[in-house]
């Protein structure tokens, strides 16, 4: 069914009217971020006389990149050492272990019950890059540290059993009277401008701190730190000469939780910890106080007790405000229903991996598809014994309205077995009715695999089973694809191909899915010289311009082609066997046409042109919106898509765009073309734009000069 076209000022609705934004995307970059994120009170934020010194310090360690290839191996190091110097290895590897564990399910509690429906407060992907590729530094460093220890005081480590109940009082009292007023020394040593540099500065890049923020560190600083917390365990085994590994262990695993809980980016206001009467207020800290520390730099320095910096003046209060200012729990305007999509997507859930929420998903070279997605398959038949769907990511939308993520519990195996369509059609129901009844929603999006033709025609059984449904038949709940966005994308991102109207023709796979038949048909209607050659059995064009051909080699003949449908890597590389290799320049001749394919296809996988360096392969239908331009889109709805942030497919945007323009009809089944270019113009209109391709050749900007001349 076809929405309006009009575009007229009077057609456009309070809520699609876009605002500029003057905040910054990573709040971990500069001293400009640190005024402007969002997590700061206007009452207790620091001014900029106060973060001048900031810039110089970023700017020092913002560059940094670690090489994580071999981080199995220095893992794996201790045990080799403590097998030739005959020293235990379990301890090491039990303390080691232990405090990986935590520092992971202290991460996927946080996301769970603080980051996932925070929007004001977004992961930038930037610092999560950086701290994903450093938070296990110290942990490793700890573990060949104590080797020697093993080796020099074994009694430190393997005294009877019978001390550890008086070696961790020793320890606590260690670490009130030696480890906290250390720390605060060397803290403030470490904010001496040639440190912070040096030093200390890597970890303050991170303004918008997660809970192992507390764990990324310089290099070098790592070592400071062993100095600091060492004498916990090390002063009472050189006063008493006993001491036992567990209570070490102990100690380091306690003490990465209580750090993780200070930079934690949430309030915890309990009297017991705030009054001036309490004396737990000089005792223990709150996650609000060091988080002061990285808003102000030169205050709140100590470790977990604030009594340091009550005494040397250093104190500064600082109160968190963005959750103060989230729209009600109860509010969700719009859900787009997702779905897994094979074991890579599980692995960039950030309940399992915050770390990997952003980018591209993972590959298994040599994991066979069908193996992965039988275990795919037992996992969510597992899931489906305990919920038949899973809530992921809150959003807002326009400043006014809250978007929601939600996946039925259900694997590519559903799509693939037609004897499970009429399952995955009723668990999507079922969530469109549960929804509404939680939340009164009423705009649905359907993603990807939930709207293919084969399982509901394109979204259009869904929209028939909520029309007849006893409960939803008159609660005008409307579900849309968003495909009518994607074409516009694909589209809009051929013809904005420098030189595009030169193009003598293209190859088109998939042209007879919706989305390509609407691009075809546009491009038909607009380029009347363009021809299409379309790789299929069946034709669904009749132009003249357009043939038809069973030979996929055939787009070695033109030089832009369009991927629009998955098909085996095998094909391809049969496909373009004959000419792999045939020229090692991009200056010379090849016997071949093609310079350029371009694919939007979800998921992306990358063709293997070994040989074709005159080809490049790009995913398109991409859609990038900037938070320093436009508030359409603020919190977490680019998490586990496999796109970078601030990226979202078309479809998804489409769905969006649709509730924010109030549209009062179903978007399902076939596309109608001449909806496309007023979904275009309104996604222009909210900030959105196609994520540009990758510029190549000897002339920025002139892209066909390398693809097409």
């Amino acid at each position: 069914m076809c929405a309006p076209t009009s575009t007229k000022a009077s057609d456009v609705p309070k809520l699609a009217k876009l605002t500029s934004m003057t905040s910054v995307g990573d709040a971990s970059s500069s001293s400009s971020s640190i005024l402007a994120n969002n997590a700061y009170n206007e009452d207790t934020r620091p001014s900029k006389d106060e973060t001048s010194h900031i810039k110089a310090v970023t700017s020092t360690h913002s560059n940094h990149n670690r090489n994580t290839n071999y981080d199995m191996l220095w893992f794996l190091g201790p045990a080799l050492i403590c097998h030739l110097l005959g020293t235990p290895i379990y301890a090491i590897y039990a303390i080691g272990i232990a405090r990986i564990i935590s520092t992971r399910l202290t991460l996927t509690l946080h996301y769970l019950f603080f980051d996932k429906d925070n929007y004001l407060n977004k992961l930038p992907q930037k610092q999560l890059e950086r701290e994903g590729s450093d938070y296990l530094v110290g942990t490793l460093l700890h573990m060949y540290a104590q080797i020697p220890l093993q080796v020099i005081f074994p009694a430190m480590f393997f005294s009877d059993a019978s001390v550890i109940g008086v070696s961790a009082f020793r320890a606590f009292v260690a670490h009130v009277l030696l480890v906290e007023p250390l720390y605060y020394a060397a803290h403030r040593w470490l904010h001496i401008p040639e440190n912070m540099k040096k030093m200390h500065g890597f970890h303050h890049l991170s303004i918008s701190t997660l809970p192992s923020t507390s764990l990324v560190q310089n290099f070098d600083e790592h070592f400071v730190y062993i100095a600091v917390f060492g004498p916990a365990f090390m002063a009472p085994f050189l006063l008493f000469w006993e001491m036992h590994w567990t209570i070490i262990g102990a100690y380091l695993v306690l003490f990465d939780l209580i750090n993780a809980y200070g930079h934690m980016n949430i309030k915890y206001r309990h009297p017991i910890f705030t009054s001036k009467y309490s004396p737990f207020q000089y005792l223990f800290y709150t996650p609000e106080f060091h988080l002061g520390h990285h808003a102000f730099f030169r205050a709140n320095y100590a470790l977990f007790m604030p009594i340091w910096d009550h005494m040397f003046g250093t104190w500064r209060s600082y109160k968190k405000t963005d959750s103060d200012r989230l729209l009600p729990q109860k509010q969700q305007d719009f859900v787009f229903i997702g779905h897994n999509a094979g074991l890579a997507h599980f692995l960039t859930c950030p309940e399992w991996d915050i770390y990997a929420a952003y980018g591209p998903f993972r590959t298994f070279k040599y994991l066979p598809y069908m193996v992965e997605f039988m275990f795919c398959n037992m996992v969510g038949f597992a899931c489906r014994m305990v919920m038949s769907a899973y809530t992921c990511s809150r959003y807002m939308i326009n400043d006014q309205l809250i978007g929601r993520v939600i996946c039925i519990c259900r694997t590519p195996i559903d799509y693939i077995n037609p004897k499970r369509y009429a399952a995955v059609n009723k668990d999507i129901v079922k969530l469109i009715r549960e929804q509404h009844k939680a939340y009164g929603t009423k705009c649905f999006g359907l993603g990807n695999l939930n709207k293919m033709k084969q399982v509901n025609d394109g979204g259009q059984l869904i929209s028939d089973m909520v029309k007849a449904d006893s409960y939803l038949k008159d609660k005008d709940v409307h579900v849309w694809t968003g495909d009518t966005m994607t074409a516009a994308s694909v589209y809009h991102q051929l013809i904005d191909l420098p030189d595009f109207d030169k193009i003598e023709s293209i190859f088109f796979v998939g042209a007879n899915g919706k989305i390509g038949n609407a691009v075809c048909k546009q491009l038909l209607a607009n380029y009347p010289k363009l021809k299409i050659e379309i790789y299929s059995l069946s034709h669904t064009i009749e132009n003249p311009n357009v043939t038809y051909t069973s030979d996929l080699a055939n787009l070695l003949n033109h030089k832009v082609a369009v991927l629009g449908k998955q098909l085996s890597l095998r094909k391809y590389a049969k496909a373009l066997a004959p000419a792999r290799g045939a020229s090692s320049k991009k200056s010379e001749a090849t016997p071949y046409k093609c310079r350029l394919i371009l694919d939007y296809t979800v998921p992306y996988i990358p063709i293997d042109l070994t040989g074709f360096q005159n080809i490049d392969h790009h995913q398109i239908a991409v859609l990038e919106t900037s938070p320093t331009t436009s508030n359409f889109l603020k919190g977490h709805f680019d998490i586990g898509f496999g796109l970078e942030q601030h990226q979202i497919y078309p479809c998804h945007a489409g769905c969006i765009i649709n509730t924010v323009y109030e549209r009062k009809t179903d978007e399902v089944g076939e596309i109608c073309v001449n909806d496309m270019m007023t979904m275009w113009k309104r996604g222009i209109e909210l900030g959105l734009k196609n994520r540009p391709l990758p510029i190549k050749g000897p002339v920025k900007g002139k892209l066909l000069d390398h693809y097409v001349k």
